[in-house]
């Protein structure tokens, strides 16, 4: 069993995040035990959604597993292949991540289906519009996506019909999901999930790859470097408020080339950060975002790092 000791005081002018993490190899059961840890270190409070993220076997419902935890909550997620823990990745189990809003914010979840991911990415956007009546055009906020393979360059194909509509105001990381399934109501096989959160936190993306440099492809010992510019890169983005969140996502590609050096990249992440700052994360089969300083590219072995603090006072 894993135990992440992440408590946050519930005071409602604030962003909360409670995580929970299960190693159990069955992803149902997984999810019914991170849910229940996540909710206890919340108390008594009702998240306003939760990121389901499994690794290993895809659940069957994890929906419904979520909401024998918390009540009919809206979920978002999907089966990566593995999950990032300052345990070390994690072949099996789930993550949990529960988020309640601070006063004036608004979620916005949606699971769709269509002919392709592009299909998807717009009907997600217009969905999550819809219920935003009182937003004004080019919402601003932070939004996780997670998206089936589609063939070619999936994550820039569903950032670009995203971003058509949602605008460039709302930083946006897509994982495509190695596990091929994404969680949600509203599609019986979603192609697309995505949570969003509209509010004017304080938000940071850092991204770096392993793009070859004159050829030369990048030495385990350069990736680590370039993933602790990465968070540092995030965290300096928060303009000196603590974080409430951070997530690292990144490619299989990059947990190929990283090898053995992986623990090295993670305490190097790990070092730009307070000990108690929760921080989790997982391996998709792409990565990619874009928002301040950062734009949608195809590059191999990519890392997204980003941050969720609260809003200027």
């Amino acid at each position: 069993m894993l135990d992440i000791d992440i408590t946050q005081a519930q005071i409602s002018s604030r962003l909360e995040v409670s995580i929970g993490v299960s190693e159990d190899s069955d992803p149902d059961v997984a999810i019914g035990e991170a849910a229940g840890r996540a909710s206890q270190r919340l108390g008594s409070g009702t998240p306003d959604f939760a990121l389901v993220v499994t690794a290993g076997s895809a659940a069957r419902d994890a929906v419904g597993a979520a909401r024998e935890i918390f009540g009919s909550i809206s979920v978002a997620g999907g089966a990566a292949t593995a999950l990032l823990t300052d345990h070390g990745p994690m072949g099996e189990g789930a993550l949990v991540i529960c988020v309640v809003n601070a006063d004036g914010a608004a979620s916005g979840l949606a699971a769709t289906t269509g002919r392709d991911l592009h299909e998807a990415g717009q009907a997600a956007a217009r969905l999550i519009l819809a219920g935003w009546p009182f937003r004004a055009r080019y919402p601003r906020g932070m939004a996780f996506a997670f998206a089936r393979p589609d063939g070619g360059d999936a994550a820039q194909t569903f950032l670009a019909s995203w971003r058509d509509f949602m605008g460039p105001k709302m930083r946006t990381v897509c994982t495509v999901l190695g596990g091929a399934a994404a969680y949600g109501r509203g599609a019986t096989a979603p192609l697309a999930s995505v949570a969003c959160i509209e509010a004017p936190y304080t938000s940071g993306i850092g991204y770096t790859d392993a793009t070859p440099t004159d050829g030369v492809i990048p030495t385990p010992e350069t990736l680590v470097h370039g993933a602790s510019d990465a968070m540092l890169t995030a965290v300096k983005r928060l303009e000196g408020r603590p974080p409430r969140l951070v997530l690292a996502i990144e490619s299989e590609d990059r947990q190929r080339m990283l090898g053995s050096a992986f623990p090295q990249e993670w305490a190097a992440m790990r070092g730009a950060l307070d000990e108690r700052t929760p921080c989790v994360g997982w391996v998709g089969s792409q990565v990619a975002a874009y928002g301040r300083g950062v734009q949608p590219t195809t590059s191999p072995g990519a890392l997204v790092v980003v941050t969720l603090g609260d809003a200027p006072r």
